[in-house]
């Protein structure tokens, strides 16, 4: 069995895949295979692969129809053979010396995954930026180089870092997780699946991935797809249910509510219409479920029941606005009438 799995998809990205690819193929641990799945690309970036593939026997090409970064990462997935996988986007770049350290820390401690710190950088200027979400300075002071598990850090699990090329997975632990496919965010379901289910996690102090921010980045922009986050959390809690983590559904309908409205909120004037019958339709769709919720039906903060039935009871977007800036309204004067009381 060859070491480690790399799985890259790969999207219309010409322009930085030879980067990327370069340092994978010049890794200091040369027992890999490197799984690149051309997604639909329409640029050069399926003759780039071919190249590669040309020159080194470990690459290999899997091409199919555009279905999104999910559905990549899956179909290589069938066709890993490593005792480990780690997961690039194709526009970034992995240190050459990152998957030899990975593997033996693996070795040593046994791990079922390996969470490492990473590195942004302006995909413009090459400037570095400093980020704690991405490193984590919390996790180290809580649990240095311990192998930790869910128990040992339940308070902050859905607060860590959520993204796959900042960690590496042993392959027979990730055998029944998979990544939602279709939609935005689809690190945060599989990370956090494998969060609740690994008996040992290692936290790596070290800077091995190098993170390319880009303007024209999906994850960049405000669109209706921004709202896949609906879903996205339904999934979590469903988790959370198979799990038994009742604790986070709060922050998880905090998302699904507060969160989401803060994104119509800001959407641009033109869009709000198209915002707002996503954000109706995935409500109504998702109404009998999270009625049947225990928490949903008695602990679900007043404003968000109130965001909820605004969305489901307005015909339009203006409408839906004036229904739950009405609550905030209220809500503020309330507290002047509670000073006042206290006054008196």
């Amino acid at each position: 069995m060859m070491k480690i799995s790399v799985v890259i998809p790969v999207y219309n990205i010409e322009d930085y895949l030879s980067e990327c690819l370069d340092s994978i193929v010049n890794q200091s641990l040369e027992d890999i295979e490197i799984i690149c799945v051309n997604d639909g690309s329409t640029d050069g970036s399926l003759d780039i692969l071919k190249e590669y593939e040309s020159k080194d026997s470990r690459v290999k090409i899997i091409s199919q129809e555009n279905k999104g970064i999910g559905n990549a990462r899956n179909t290589a997935l069938e066709y890993a053979k490593g005792e480990y996988v780690y997961f690039i986007d194709g526009d970034d770049t992995l240190e050459l010396d990152a998957l030899e350290r990975l593997y033996d820390l693996n070795i040593e401690k046994n791990a079922d995954f390996i969470i490492f710190k990473i590195s942004n950088f302006n995909g413009e200027t090459g400037e570095r930026i400093n980020d704690e979400y991405y490193t984590m300075p919390y996790l180290k002071d809580r649990v240095g180089e311990d192998a930790f598990n869910y128990d040992d850090v339940r308070d902050m699990a859905l607060d860590l870092c959520v993204c796959s090329p900042g960690n590496i997975f042993k392959r027979e632990f990730i055998e029944e997780i998979r990544f939602p496919e279709g939609l935005l965010f689809e690190d945060n379901v599989f990370f956090t699946h494998a969060i609740f289910k690994a008996d040992r996690i290692l936290f790596y102090d070290e800077f091995l991935y190098n993170r390319r921010q880009r303007p024209d980045s999906t994850s960049t922009h405000l669109t209706v797809k921004s709202l896949d986050t609906i879903e996205i959390t339904n999934l979590l809690l469903d988790l959370c249910s198979q799990f038994n983590h009742p604790k986070h559904k709060g922050a998880l309908y905090y998302r699904i509510f507060h969160n989401i409205y803060n994104i119509f909120k800001q959407a641009d004037p033109s869009q709000k219409e198209e915002f707002f019958e996503r954000i109706k339709y995935e409500y109504l769709k998702n109404k009998d479920k999270w009625e049947s919720d225990d928490f949903f039906a008695n602990n679900l903060k007043d404003e968000y029941r109130h965001m909820f039935n605004c969305a489901i009871k307005s015909k339009n977007a203006t409408r839906f606005e004036k229904c739950v800036d009405s609550f905030n309204k209220e809500s503020k004067l309330q507290k002047v009438r509670n000073k006042i009381y206290e006054i008196i």
